[in-house]
Formats: C-alpha cells, sequence, structure tokens
C-alpha cells in the first residue's frame, strides 16, 4: 500500500510541476529569458538554497536577482542557467526523475548543486559511471575542472578524481582519443603532474607533444623544423614540460625526440646530462623526477587499495623490487569465501603472492612471500624456508607510517597448514584462521620470525586476535618492461 501510495503521489506532483495557473515563482533563465514556472512551496521542501534563508530572501543562489510583483509572483532572474537544463532539474525536484539525454551532465549537477538539490548528486554520479568510455574520459575531465573552478568550495564535485584516475588507468587507449588532443592545458597539467599514469615517460612525452603539435599545427618532421615552430611549441608546453619526468626518459630518445624540440629549458637538459653521467653524484634520492609513474593497474582489481587507498600500490610493488610490476587477483574471501580450504584452492601453487588483510577498525596489513602455498597432506602443518618473504603495515591505530617486517628467521618463514589460510613465522608472527570472518582465532604473535621497526602483535590489526573483513590474494600477472 506504501509503494502504491508514493507512486500516485509522484504522479499527483508531475501534474502540479505542468500547472502554470497554480504556480507563484517564475525562474527567467538565460540570454533569451525564457520562463520556466515552479512552486515555492515545493521549492522550500526540496532545494536548499531556498532552505535556512536570512528573513526576507527567498534564495541564497549566487548570479540570481529576485525580484516580486504585486500579484505575489516571485521572478528569479538565471542569466547563467541554462533553460534545458534547469528545466529538467526541477522535473526532478517535482518527481526524482530526470532524463540525461542530450543534456550535458556536468551542467545538470552544477545546477543541482547549485540549487542544493543534493539526492540528484547520486544519478549524476551513477550515469556517469555507465557512460565513461575511453573516448570521453578527456571530455569528462576538461568538463569536470571547468565545474571545479564554476563551484564554490563548499561544494564538493564527485568527478574530476575519478576522471583523472579512469585516464590514467587507461592512458594507452585515452591518449589516442581526439578528445586527448582537445583537452585544455590545465586538464593536461592535472593528468601529467600525476604519479597514477599508466605510461612509460617516453610515451607521455610523445603524447605531450602530439597535443601541442594538434594546438599549433604543426604536422611537418621534427627534423624540418625552423625556429618559429620550435617557439610554437615552447610555448604551448610552458607549464607542462615541468611535469614531464625528463630524467626518467631513454638517452637516445632524449637526444633524438626531446632536445632538439627545444622545449626543455636549457638548465633541464643539463642537469639530465649530468644525473645521467654521475648519478652517484647528482642524484637526490627522494627526488620524485626520477620516480616511475605507477598506475593503479599493477592492483587492477583490488578493493582493498583502492580509492584512498590506491597509493599503497606503488609502496607494495617497491618493497617487491619491481615499481612497474603488475599483479593479478587470485583470491578474494569476500568473494571465494573465508574458509581455508578456499584460500587453498585458489591459491596453492601460485607464486610469489601479496596478502593484502583489512580488517573492521580500518586497519590494513599483510604479507609477501616468493614460495608458492600449498596444503600439506600427512601432517597438520610445516614450515618452510624463505629469504625474501616480508609482513607490512599499511593502516594501523598506531598511526606509524607503512611499514615492512623483514624475516629474520628464514626457515620459519611461511606456515603450510590445512586448517589456515596464510600463515606467516612460527609463533606465528601472523596468521588466518580457518572462517576468519566469524572467530578470532586469527592472530599477529608479531615480532617473533620477523622484526622491523615499531613490530609489535597489535601493530598489524591493533589487537593479537582479531576479526578479518576481507582479504585478497595477488600474484604476478606480467612484468612490465
Amino acid at each position: 500500500m506504501v509503494a502504491k501510495g508514493v507512486d500516485k503521489l509522484i504522479q499527483d506532483l508531475e501534474k502540479l510541476y505542468h500547472e502554470q495557473e497554480t504556480c507563484d515563482v517564475v525562474f527567467v533563465v538565460g540570454s533569451e529569458e525564457v520562463r520556466l514556472w515552479a512552486h515555492r512551496i515545493i521549492l522550500k521542501a526540496r532545494c536548499g538554497s531556498f532552505q535556512n534563508v536570512e528573513r526576507g530572501d527567498v534564495c541564497n543562489i549566487q548570479g540570481v536577482t529576485v525580484t516580486s510583483s504585486s500579484s505575489s509572483i516571485i521572478t528569479i532572474r538565471w542569466p547563467n542557467a541554462k533553460p534545458n537544463v534547469l528545466k529538467q532539474v526541477l522535473f526532478y525536484v517535482y518527481c526524482t526523475k530526470i532524463d540525461f539525454q542530450d543534456v550535458d551532465i556536468f551542467e545538470i549537477l552544477a545546477l543541482s548543486l547549485e540549487l542544493g538539490v543534493e539526492d540528484l548528486k547520486e544519478p549524476c554520479i551513477e550515469y556517469f559511471n555507465n557512460n565513461l568510455r575511453f573516448e570521453n574520459a578527456c571530455t569528462y575531465l576538461a568538463a569536470s575542472l571547468e565545474l571545479d573552478n564554476r563551484l564554490n568550495a563548499s561544494k564538493k564535485n564527485p568527478f574530476v578524481e575519478q576522471c583523472a584516475s579512469y585516464v590514467g588507468k587507461y592512458a594507452a587507449e585515452c591518449f589516442q582519443t581526439s578528445s586527448f588532443l582537445e583537452l585544455p592545458k590545465e586538464a593536461l597539467v592535472h593528468l601529467v603532474s600525476s604519479d597514477s599514469l599508466a605510461l612509460e615517460e617516453e610515451k607521455v612525452w610523445r603524447s605531450v607533444l602530439n597535443w601541442a603539435r594538434h594546438r599549433t599545427g604543426i604536422d611537418q618532421p621534427l627534423c624540418e623544423w625552423n625556429e618559429e615552430h620550435k617557439s610554437q611549441i615552447r610555448q604551448e608546453l610552458s607549464g607542462i614540460i615541468e611535469h614531464i619526468r625528463i630524467l626518467l626518459i631513454d638517452s637516445q630518445v632524449f637526444a633524438e625526440e626531446v632536445e632538439p624540440t627545444g622545449a626543455v629549458p636549457i638548465e633541464m637538459s643539463l642537469e639530465r646530462y649530468r644525473i645521467a653521467a654521475l648519478p652517484n653524484k647528482f642524484a637526490h634520492p627522494d627526488d620524485r623526477r626520477r620516480v616511475p609513474r605507477i598506475s593503479d593497474r599493477t592492483f587492477q582489481e583490488s578493493f582493498l587499495l583502492n580509492g584512498g587507498n590506491i597509493h599503497f600500490q606503488r609502496i607494495l610493488s617497491e618493497w617487491y623490487g619491481s615499481p612497474k610490476q603488475s599483479w593479478r587477483l587470485l583470491y578474494r574471501a569476500s568473494t571465494n569465501g573465508f574458509s581455508a580450504s578456499a584460500f587453498h584452492e585458489h591459491c596453492d601453487n601460485y607464486s610469489p603472492t601479496f596478502v593484502i588483510i583489512s580488517g573492521h577498525n580500518g586497519d590494513l596489513c599483510g604479507g609477501f612471500t616468493d614460495i608458492p602455498w600449498s596444503t600439506p597432506r600427512e601432517m597438520r602443518g610445516c614450515y618452510i624456508i624463505s629469504e625474501r618473504s616480508f609482513l607490512f603495515t599499511l593502516i594501523n591505530r598506531e598511526n606509524q607510517p607503512p611499514t615492512k617486517f623483514d624475516v629474520v628467521k628464514k626457515r620459519l618463514a611461511v606456515v603450510h597448514h590445512q586448517d589456515y589460510g596464510p600463515c606467516f613465522g612460527g609463533g606465528a608472527d601472523l596468521a588466518i584462521y580457518d572462517n576468519c570472518d566469524a572467530n578470532m582465532e586469527s592472530y599477529s604473535n608479531l615480532p617473533h620470525s620477523y622484526d622491523g621497526q615499531g613490530a609489535s602483535n597489535t601493530i598489524l590489526m591493533g589487537e593479537y586476535n582479531f576479526f578479518v573483513k576481507d582479504y585478497e590474494v595477488f600474484t604476478i600477472s606480467r612484468n612490465v618492461s
């Protein structure tokens, strides 16, 4: 009965939306001054900008002027709004339905945020996620950055980082599209200044140069460029070249493809040659320009190393010893089951592996081993020797930064046991028990076979015994040259 009542209510509100005779608010929109009618009581109920206003004010929308007539009609002039967009948003205000066809989603989101229709954000995000493609990702990024500039700092734009993350992840595909060549400079800077761009630095340079050539209309081969060509390219790449990690570009590529363009300031070229010739003397170990970019493709399928945790992917890959290594998901407990047998079914005989574990209080930790997992048949468990295994904490309740705990008792590095999932160290330093989401038999006895700065039996999961919220196991997918 409630559902039928809601349906009838929406039908009645849709009729009200079309009844101009009962309206007491008129929006005069755009340069053509298109008139769109509404009811103040509906706007006050549904739109934050019509609520909590100062006494005597009608609404709080930037860039509008409000006047009242003798007939009690309130006129709201909104020159910066687009009539077709506001029409769709108002229809949503009345009926909670919206048609995104032929309407810019970013205009919809901007107007909804300016009106204070917060619940329209969710359908916008859903539409965005369902329609993001290689072909439009760069266009979406540019539009979302423009939206960011338009909105007040207090109004959160959910799309900028999502667009940038998508383009970074699929950079090879997105950079081949025409929409990449049409990127405004601000958007290109946003991309090339990111650590999460899944391209070799040589390809980043070539893509940026293609963008500049498109902007200047220069189609001659580099060997035929004159000083005017170089000056144009230099001007286009001003503010961008600083974000190209030229220290990572192969010396031959730099000499043949980069330096002849004239786009690299002479001091940057000289610095590159000094570091290439005498890295021990001139290279600073913490210089970000020497850090290879890494994308979320390194642990592409991870739920635990996503969103705000994505930067941990770089840390794990660096601890492994290859920052460009790609990892393939073998097992996720919340998908494949939390039993020890499920772990062994999906992970036995694979190496090397990363185990990433999430606790209910936000703890994020795990372990690495170069030894294949197995299920002993004739004994309850056995210790396996490893030279390279280590444990780690990424997020902990002691606010210790990401830390690696190396194996110190190598003959006790890993435990293979049919009643346990991944188990590290004699003691054990980290043991994940059968059905670890439903009991507190999992535990950490660090330090024992592993040790390092801040090692304790609470650093990994906050307590000695713990429940596991979820955990994932990855093995090598492919080596990235």
